[in-house]
């Protein structure tokens, strides 16, 4: 794409989905277009900068699509063309889904603002749980419940450690023990799931 088009497309990209995070590689045109988007509004822009070459950043992300933790939809209309990328990579015509993939999963790895802080609550409330229950009772089950996420939200990692993307109705499923963490966030608690 030509930049004008680029720009534009990222643009209705960002207003269709509203994602609390819009990756772009800092360098070349992408440095020109974290500019102008954020001076234009659009602060869910997020620098990205690639710590080597195209190949040998997938061969990082390997493992984690090989052990399950990626999942792609069944179907879609840009489904057979973005599969037809990711097996004949390197040796392909075109490999920017490539790119794009490997380089968000390699962000998305890392620690996010704040993740230490749910890692203290998780190891205190370890701590009063154990201190709580008599010994040999058996624990509750744990309650499942409907939660509404606040607007732009399209992924969250939970107290217990779980990441669940939001859909586009913003409703999500987790324990009501996660849910609990959420509601001082804006999260609104539905009801009982399970």
């Amino acid at each position: 794409m030509e930049y004008p088009e680029l720009k534009r497309s990222v643009r209705e990209q960002y207003e269709r989905f509203r994602p609390s995070a819009v990756l772009i590689e800092d360098k070349a045109s992408g440095t020109q277009l974290i500019q102008e988007l954020i001076r234009e509004g659009v602060y869910a822009v997020t620098r990205y900068q690639p710590q080597s070459d195209k190949v040998m950043r997938m061969h990082a992300q390997t493992a984690m699509i090989e052990n399950g933790f990626v999942h792609i939809p069944e179907s879609a209309p840009w489904l057979a063309e973005y599969l037809h990328e990711m097996t004949v990579f390197p040796n392909g015509k075109h490999d920017d889904q490539v790119d794009s993939t490997a380089q968000f999963l390699d962000w998305f790895k890392k620690p996010f603002p704040g993740q230490n802080i749910f890692e203290l609550y998780q190891r205190d409330a370890e701590k009063l749980k154990h201190q709580r229950e008599p010994e040999k009772r058996q624990p509750p089950r744990p309650v499942n419940v409907r939660v509404k996420a606040p607007p732009g939200i399209g992924a969250v990692q939970t107290f217990s450690g779980r990441h669940i993307n939001v859909g586009l109705d913003g409703i999500v499923e987790m324990s009501e023990r996660d849910a609990f963490f959420l509601i001082p966030l804006g999260w609104t608690i539905l009801g009982d799931a399970t």
